[in-house]
């Protein structure tokens, strides 16, 4: 395959985003290729788990496009390190912009595959773009995030407030979280080894994310999605539970869901065969809806 460096816009933001488009070997230009948006985890920089996936898409013949987020990795945006779900949607925005613009994409197969926080972000953006004709999402790990394993990072809202209006005027310091700290040994597995690390990577969060992520109310945005649906998620996925309650919210038939065995959330990530077997349902559910 064939992967190019490439920078698109998100317009709502004027931020310039870095992304890593990727064309299938034996690229036609004369084709017209159906392609998919791969979004990360929390505070990924595109190299980390979106380019496991995209590079298995890739190979099953479809263009993709991971890229940093605004305020991430090579991507343009003060103060840098913000994990806010309004602009995760944009950010997509911009890349269905970006994919739309390619005279060798076809407008109307463009999907998008999302990976823990932006699982849920990707299946919003389902709801709310119009362009993205099918969703994945991998052991999408926002439905409430103040009952979840990343609860625990947070601090008092009430200091995150005070330390916020500080910062803007101008009297305080920017205040962080430490989301991924070593003592999580399952994430630290990831994150701290070669499997994820990645020298754009941080652990942290600006505090006032979490003032966006409490409120960030997936199922109840799920119930106004009519799009293909598939959720695959761990059978000890720590976020096994909010990948369910996002799921059951979607109404209809049009969606499925599956569990792989032994895998936690993190194994999600890239680790064989966990990623192979999810590809057993990722690759049938997009040459059907795609």
């Amino acid at each position: 395959m064939d992967t190019q460096k490439v920078v698109f816009t998100n317009k709502d933001l004027n931020l310039r985003l870095a992304g890593l488009l990727r064309l299938p070997t034996d690229f036609d230009l004369s084709r017209n290729y159906p392609a998919i948006v791969v979004t990360g985890p929390m505070l990924s920089v595109k190299e980390q788990a979106q380019s496991v996936y995209a590079e298995r898409l890739t190979e099953l013949g479809y263009v993709t496009l991971v890229f940093d987020g605004a305020y991430f990795g090579e991507s343009e945006g003060t103060p840098r390190q913000q994990e806010l779900p309004d602009v995760k949607e944009t950010d997509i925005e911009g890349a269905v912009d970006f994919l739309q613009s390619l005279p060798f994409v076809d407008d109307d197969r463009i999907g998008g595959l999302g990976i823990c926080g932006s699982g849920s972000y990707m299946s919003v953006a389902g709801v709310k773009e119009p362009r993205l004709k099918a969703i994945t999402a991998i052991v999408p790990a926002i439905s409430d995030i103040s009952t979840s394993a990343m609860a625990g990072f947070f601090k008092p809202e009430d200091e995150v407030r005070a330390a916020k209006a500080a910062y803007e005027s101008g009297e305080g310091e920017l205040e962080h979280l430490n989301f991924m700290p070593r003592a999580f040994d399952e994430g630290a597995a990831y994150y701290y080894t070669a499997r994820g690390t990645h020298p754009r990577w941080s652990n942290d969060v600006v505090a006032w994310s979490q003032l966006e992520l409490v409120s960030y109310n997936v199922p109840e945005i799920m119930k106004d999605m009519t799009k293909p649906y598939l959720v695959v998620t761990g059978e000890n996925a720590w976020s096994r539970q909010a990948s369910t309650e996002v799921f059951e919210a979607v109404p209809g038939e049009n969606k499925q869901m599956h569990v792989i065995g032994e895998a936690g959330h993190f194994d999600m990530y890239d680790l064989a065969p966990y990623v192979s077997k999810a590809f057993g349902f990722i690759e049938p559910f997009f040459a059907e809806n795609l």
